[in-house]
């Protein structure tokens, strides 16, 4: 979303991606469905998917609701964007999410996801938001708590740790805005198979593990196998919070 190391990271693992991130097609289509459900989507919306990656859920947004405007989805990542069908009903905007929030433009429904750790202007970014927006209109934004319980390695949850942005300090900003904000944690039972989470973690399906290199990310395999080696399955929540901010009609 802005110039940072991401840019690189998601240039190397955009082939891939979709597997990385999918876990399950059910675990995608709840997520869409609680997606839909705060943005109260309706089919007359102008919907924007700001950090977009390749459309993972607006690609199951329009298979769950039949909106009658292209999907907006924008992010800086050519790569990533080129995994989105062309002629679907996903228009892509290869564009960082503040400059994109700096254009003209009037929204009814923006939602951005697990992508506000790596903006550095939030609270500009929150404010372009609000501009963009019709009175009513609902901006939705998804992030992962403070801390997280998925099987990894010491070290890799320790930086999680320090780097994930606490969703209140989000909150604030958002109601410094004018925003209405309620917030709603989603809790989802994930069960993958060792091999397919091993590989997720080997191919640093999350950002913050492009941190360590090969050395240090296969001692934390090693970690993780040793922890886990009675295991074939590996169980664990996955635990999303929404940020519903709401533009007041009045303004």
């Amino acid at each position: 979303m802005t110039n940072n190391p991401s840019e690189n990271h998601y240039k190397n693992i955009a082939n891939i991606y979709d597997n990385l991130w999918s876990y399950s097609p059910e675990y995608i289509k709840f997520t869409t469905q609680k997606i839909i459900e705060h943005l109260h989507l309706t089919p007359t919306d102008i919907l924007v998917d700001l950090g977009c990656g390749t459309g993972i859920y607006s690609k199951e947004i329009i298979n769950q609701i039949q909106l009658q405007q292209p999907i907006i989805c924008v992010d800086p990542s050519a790569e990533m964007l080129e995994k989105i069908p062309a002629n679907s009903r996903l228009n892509p905007v290869e564009m960082d999410g503040v400059k994109f929030s700096q254009k003209p433009g009037i929204y009814n429904k923006i939602f951005l996801k697990e992508a506000i750790h790596y903006i550095e202007e939030k609270f500009l970014l929150f404010q372009n938001l609000w501009q963009r927006l019709t009175p009513g209109g609902i901006f939705l934004l998804l992030l992962l708590p403070p801390t997280i319980e998925y099987p990894l390695f010491a070290k890799a949850l320790e930086l999680y740790e320090k780097k994930q942005p606490h969703y209140q300090e989000l909150i604030n900003l958002l109601q410094q805005v004018d925003f209405i904000v309620d917030v709603d944690i989603i809790e989802y039972p994930l069960e993958l198979p060792k091999s397919q989470y091993f590989e997720m973690v080997e191919n640093r399906y999350m950002f913050f593990l492009s941190e360590f290199n090969d050395t240090e990310l296969a001692a934390g395999l090693k970690e993780m196998e040793d922890k886990y080696q009675d295991k074939s399955v590996l169980k664990f929540s996955d635990r999303m919070v929404f940020i519903t901010a709401t533009k007041p009609e009045y303004r």
